[in-house]
């Protein structure tokens, strides 16, 4: 017989199994915002996706970024056949900086986002729902290391649309004293910098290597980027060449990665970055410049880390229950 001390008083078993049986219907759903496509994934707290969805972004407006997202999120919902108010959490992200202090996002040249309030309390308003919003670099790189990149610093570099760095450190999200950390689209390079930084718009580096810079320079020959990839898979040398002078303008990016806070490890993503042929010339053009070996890596969850790193940290988030 057991010592009545020890024995958990009345009831206590039954409110521990209600409580067990509650958390296993909660679900969670991360979103990643960007300039051309809008990802979501609704998900148990262990992770589990029960649903997932994407669709292009509609042309930039505050209102229909806010809208996309919440329409999104009830489809989500929909599809997994629950009810709204399971979801304990929603992460949202998006390619701006997020100011901790404020939660304003900033610095979004290729997406029109509120400047005034936080789009985390437009969300929570029209959905009802607990909501935080994060870079969304960032939680490509919050996805690759909790997926068990296994790496005391991870860095995570995006070549797409725009281009940023998220930064993971013993688990921890490193976002600077103003939300900033990361930004290397703003890296100066060039021979002249100061002649022409007040020109640009997304940065000189983003300048030189964004998607944008691939279709000024190659519009003529492959008017979308999806012609210059499919030209790359036929073998077509000058796209080869083309990808090969983005790498080298890229490789004093990450050069000056390595140098400043040389991470254990450095993963490559992005839709220009995931292309097999860019890592290999990226890693070719690094070597080059530096006189230690870097360790460059492709993205475990190609096209999707965003999403799905917004996924797991709402999981987080959720079962913590520090979501804001």
């Amino acid at each position: 017989m057991s010592d009545a001390s020890s024995s958990p008083a009345p009831g206590a078993a039954a409110g521990e199994g209600a409580a067990m049986e509650a958390a296993s219907r909660c679900t969670v759903v991360g979103i990643d915002l960007g300039g051309t496509k809008l990802a979501g994934g609704l998900a148990r707290l262990d992770g589990t996706l029960l649903a997932r969805e994407e669709v292009l972004t509609l042309p930039a407006s505050q209102q229909s970024a806010l809208s996309q997202i919440a329409d999104m999120v009830l489809r989500l919902a929909g599809a997994a056949g629950v009810e709204r108010r399971s979801i304990a959490a929603l992460v949202v992200g998006v390619p701006a900086v997020v100011s901790p202090q404020t939660g304003l996002a900033s610095l979004s040249p290729n997406l029109a986002l509120p400047a005034d309030r936080p789009l985390s309390r437009l969300l929570e308003e029209a959905l009802g729902l607990a909501v935080a919003v994060e870079n969304d670099v960032n939680l490509a790189a919050f996805a690759e290391a909790r997926a068990g990149q296994g790496q005391a610093s991870l860095a995570f570099v995006s070549f797409g649309t725009g281009v940023g760095m998220g930064l993971v450190v013993d688990g921890q999200l490193m976002r600077g004293a103003n939300g900033r950390a990361g930004e290397i689209g703003f890296l100066p390079i060039g021979a002249t910098p100061h002649a022409v930084a007040g020109q640009s718009v997304n940065g000189l580096l983003e300048d030189e290597i964004g998607t944008a810079a691939l279709r000024r320079r190659h519009a003529s020959r492959w008017p979308d980027m999806r012609d210059l990839f499919s030209a790359l898979r036929a073998g077509d040398d000058a796209a080869l060449a083309a990808l090969d002078d983005l790498a080298c303008t890229a490789s004093i990016g990450i050069a000056a990665i390595q140098t400043l806070i040389d991470p254990a490890l450095t993963v490559i993503g992005g839709g220009i970055g995931s292309q097999p042929e860019f890592l290999a010339a990226l890693r070719r053009h690094v070597a080059a410049l530096l006189p230690f070996e870097c360790r460059l890596a492709e993205s475990r969850f190609g096209a999707e880390a965003g999403m799905i790193g917004a996924v797991m940290m709402a999981c987080e988030l959720a079962r913590q229950g520090r979501v804001s």
